[in-house]
């Protein structure tokens, strides 16, 4: 007799765990959206089901996260690299073009350019995240609609042997509480700069559109007359205009 499979399925309508292929397959069969996967324990069917990957040894591992401000149009994203639980690399920023999704862009950005960290530095390491779709688009087992989804869906094709654990969000993990703060830093600091930048730009105008101050008329000098160089004597006139 062979080993007990646990079989879970996940649709639009159905979570269910079943320990026979010819149940699952009546289940899944035709059905649009479906997605299932076997389990050697009913504890690793439920985690995938539940959204929760399957757990790694210990080693290099790259937090990731994504942050939106309302009122900002991109969104904030971060990944801290640790080992040994200490920071050895981390990168932020904003999204280069308007958030579709809110947070999901920053989340999704910062996935690529964690795995193109480990690349560039020929290492190996597991992308650590919070938000589901990260490790789901990675591998195919969601389908993508979106275009920040359909754009990421196809840009981690480049990284074949990413490895994903997902964290629970907000729940004190701390390295994960850090890469939050450092997504929303990256928000801060640009909108900061921009400001800075609009604002010198403003000032620039201002300056060059200065009024001239108007030139004033010269008062006319008054004409001279000239000073005698003696009183006339009686009978006698003087010429003062020379």
């Amino acid at each position: 007799m062979g080993k007990m499979k646990f079989y879970a399925i996940k649709s639009p309508s159905v979570q269910k765990i079943v320990t026979s292929w010819p149940e699952c397959e009546k289940l899944t069969h035709g059905v649009k959206g479906c997605l299932f996967k076997s389990f050697a324990t009913r504890s690793d069917a439920e985690a995938w089901l539940s959204g929760v990957s399957e757990t790694h040894e210990e080693g290099l591992r790259i937090y990731v996260d994504g942050s939106f401000t309302p009122g900002f149009d991109r969104a904030g994203w971060a990944f801290i690299a640790v080992e040994n639980d200490q920071q050895i690399g981390s990168g932020s920023g904003v999204t280069d073009l308007p958030a579709e999704s809110r947070n999901i862009d920053g989340e999704l950005t910062a996935s690529l350019h964690a795995l193109a960290w480990l690349k560039e530095h020929g290492r190996t390491g597991v992308i650590c995240h919070d938000y589901e779709g990260i490790a789901r688009w990675a591998k195919g087992e969601w389908k993508a609609n979106k275009p920040i989804a359909i754009r990421y869906k196809e840009a981690v094709q480049e990284f074949p042997n990413a490895k994903f654990e997902k964290v629970p969000a907000h729940s004190g993990v701390k390295w994960n509480e850090a890469v939050d703060q450092l997504a929303k830093k990256a928000i801060a600091d640009t909108q900061a700069r921009e400001k800075a930048a609009k604002q010198a730009i403003k000032n620039a105008a201002m300056q060059t559109a200065k009024p001239v101050p108007a030139k004033t008329a010269e008062a006319p000098v008054p004409a001279q007359t000239k000073t005698p160089e003696r009183m006339p004597s009686p009978g006698e006139s003087l010429d003062l205009f020379g």
